[in-house]
């Protein structure tokens, strides 16, 4: 008689499958001669991962009346909804301005830029700190000179400064930050181009010690497409609401977290896939996360989605970010369509 055994650890993705001759080990599949030395295998294979430190789930007491799914019901949806994982990504892709730093001599004061000075015109009060220490250029963004995309200006400059004297991490006083005190965003709408008429003397300026690049970078910006980060604190709202498997009603307690389970290990095969996908510098997209979405904390009737700009760590243009983290600047749609960035949400860590 055929054998048929699925053993779950209390990880999906480590879920072991008999059928037969055959033995599933996650996605690998190992064929023997007799279902005896299948079953054998089969048996060996789950003593080495409790061995390891992987602890069964069914074999943890539950109680009778709360039902739960089989482990051969949840290892048929883990596989159902593996095989969809790129359906699922391409389903949630978005585009992005993709930022191309590069090494330069001189930039011009509108030209968009990581670093350097800014465009700045001299009857226009320079941003500080609240101590009065003048705040320098972060980046800037000419939109004149930026390939078009949906919800981003077609013109103007817009700017994001921060404290660097090495008084606070990267101009935040805290983690994150909506007060625009140690750092500031600055949008002119109308560029002048008669640069009589523009600051042309920096000297003010104390010496960048804090920011995570040195010098001048000029930038090239090009439209790319992007899957999300399984870290953004949306991705599981959007998972359960694209497969009917986590739509279902009427379930009990243990169902319910069964499923849960399910998601976290679905969550894991995507993040093994696609994470590098959200690295680099952007505008707009998905952002990077090297620790936890905070943003979730920021819900004021609007969330904080649309992603102003991410400066990433970068070995090749010397631009570092603590310990390979990322900075990242946040607006809310309804803000930005009025280029209203007054309150822009600033968030920065490292590994």
């Amino acid at each position: 008689m055929k054998r048929n055994k699925i053993f779950r650890l209390n990880s999906l993705r480590t879920s072991l499958h008999l059928e037969g001759c055959s033995v599933t080990h996650y996605r690998q599949l190992h064929e023997f001669s007799s279902e005896a030395e299948a079953e054998a295998f089969f048996e060996k294979s789950i003593q080495e991962l409790l061995t390891e430190g992987w602890y069964d789930t069914e074999s943890i007491p539950t109680d009778e009346n709360n039902k739960d799914f089989t482990p051969d019901e949840l290892h048929k949806m883990f596989l159902e909804l593996t095989e969809r994982l790129d359906e699922f990504a391409i389903a949630i892709t978005k585009p992005y301005l993709e930022i191309l730093p590069y090494p330069t001599s001189e930039t011009t004061p509108w030209q968009s830029k990581f670093g350097g000075f800014p465009y700045f015109p001299k009857q226009t009060p320079y941003p500080t700190a609240p101590d009065g220490t003048p705040l320098s250029l972060l980046a800037q963004i000419n939109f004149s000179d930026t390939p078009t995309l949906e919800d981003l200006p077609e013109n103007g400059i817009l700017q994001f400064y921060i404290e660097a004297t090495n008084r606070t991490a990267f101009g935040l006083e805290k983690n994150p930050q909506l007060e625009q005190s140690t750092f500031r965003v600055l949008y002119f709408p109308e560029p002048d181009m008669n640069i009589d008429n523009l600051l042309d003397n920096f000297d003010f300026l104390p010496t960048p010690v804090g920011l995570p690049l040195s010098g001048c970078l000029a930038l090239n910006l090009a439209v790319k497409s992007s899957p999300m980060s399984g870290s953004d604190y949306r991705f599981k709202s959007l998972l359960k609401s694209y497969f009917p498997i986590f739509q279902q009603s009427e379930l009990s307690e243990q169902m319910e977290n069964s499923l849960e389970e399910l998601a976290d290990d679905f969550l894991e095969e995507y993040e093994e896939k696609y994470w590098q996908l959200v690295t680099g510098h952007r505008i707009d997209g998905y952002p990077k996360f090297v620790q936890n979405d905070d943003r979730e904390y920021f819900l004021d009737g609007e969330g904080y989605d649309f992603l102003l700009l991410q400066m990433d760590t970068d070995d090749r243009n010397s631009i570092k970010w603590g310990d390979g983290g990322v900075g990242n600047f946040f607006i809310q749609h309804t803000a930005l369509k009025r280029l209203d960035f007054s309150k822009v949400l600033y968030t920065y860590a490292s590994c």
